[in-house]
């Protein structure tokens, strides 16, 4: 059972007031909002039982245009499709979750085991283009000895080239996300100078290929949003968060704004803001925010709202 989204147009907005050499003016945010579901509600995870329920509030919002998800069957799917003609809000999907928690490992040294990795993810690539989805977004696997790095990277390079060739068959883009190599995550892509080298290579058959940049990653990664301003033809997407300094380690569990530990602010927001604009960014910027013990979903959410809106205005104050 396949249900396309295509069919419907969303009409979203977002705007803040603020004062520039004493005089008000109201701008409107310039770029699409998204929220990463399966952060904000952890359990969906683990199952897709009630992913419908869960994300009603979020299609429902006015300020949200893109919707990411991780894997959602086509019963639920069905119920999402259905509250959605009201609002017409955009998708994507997200693989992290499939490389993260389930191993499935695009840049697998093992040829057999790499080929049966991608072709668990093609199938995801697949469905989410029968479903009208607007991208799909993975990271690499595992961090590997310095001695295997180079062959890791080009089984990973191989696995993208085949998931862009069918994504550009559903008119997809294909958005590879840069993770920690020696924090938390360790994940093989780290920094983007060495992604815009995987991007690159891609893109010599494959153009529907970009980077997804985590402002929460940058810490782990000793990057700030200001490395952006060096490759902008490479970036296609946003992720918006925090990331946790517990004693001396850092960690990429994106908590809440102004949590304990919690790393990025509105400042840190509005620089991103501030070099999105200026390399003409065209794509979208998503929150990826998790509850921590005792808090609600809603509650995280909110206040990173209220951190976006804040930052554009910082922004709009710096441009005297």
């Amino acid at each position: 059972m396949i249900l396309n989204l295509r069919s419907y147009r969303v009409v979203s907005m977002f705007y803040v007031v603020s004062r520039v050499k004493g005089v008000e003016v109201l701008a409107k945010f310039p770029w699409k909002i998204g929220i990463v579901t399966f952060m904000l509600y952890p359990e969906l995870i683990k199952s897709d039982e009630g992913a419908a329920n869960r994300l009603k509030v979020l299609l429902e919002d006015p300020y949200f245009e893109l919707i990411e998800v991780g894997y959602i069957g086509d019963t639920e799917w069905a119920r999402i499709v259905e509250l959605n003609k009201k609002f017409g809000k955009e998708f994507a999907r997200a693989l992290q979750p499939e490389v993260l928690a389930k191993g499935i490992n695009p840049s697998e040294l093992d040829e057999e085991k790499r080929r049966k990795n991608v072709e668990l993810l093609l199938k995801e690539v697949r469905v989410a283009g029968e479903r009208g989805m607007r991208a799909v977004a993975l990271c690499s696997g595992p961090n590997v000895p310095e001695e295997l790095k180079s062959k890791a990277i080009e089984a990973l390079i191989k696995s993208i080239c085949v998931l862009a060739e069918e994504a550009s068959k559903y008119g997809m883009n294909v958005y590879v996300e840069t993770f920690d190599y020696q924090w938390d995550k360790k994940q093989l892509l780290g920094t983007l100078s060495e992604a815009v080298k995987v991007i690159e290579k891609v893109r010599e058959n494959f153009r529907n290929v970009y980077i997804l940049w985590d402002l929460s990653h940058g810490p782990l990664l000793n990057e700030t949003p200001d490395v952006l301003a060096s490759y902008p033809d490479y970036i296609g997407h946003i992720h918006i968060g925090c990331a946790k300094k517990v004693d001396d380690k850092l960690y990429d569990w994106h908590p809440g704004f102004y949590r304990p530990g919690a790393l990025n602010d509105e400042r840190d927001v509005a620089k991103l803001i501030a070099v999105l604009h200026d390399i003409g960014y065209g794509g979208a910027v998503s929150f990826e925010v998790k509850p921590e013990k005792d808090q609600l979903p809603l509650e995280v959410l909110h206040t990173a709202k209220s951190v976006l809106m804040r930052a554009y205005q910082l922004f709009l104050e710096s441009q005297l």
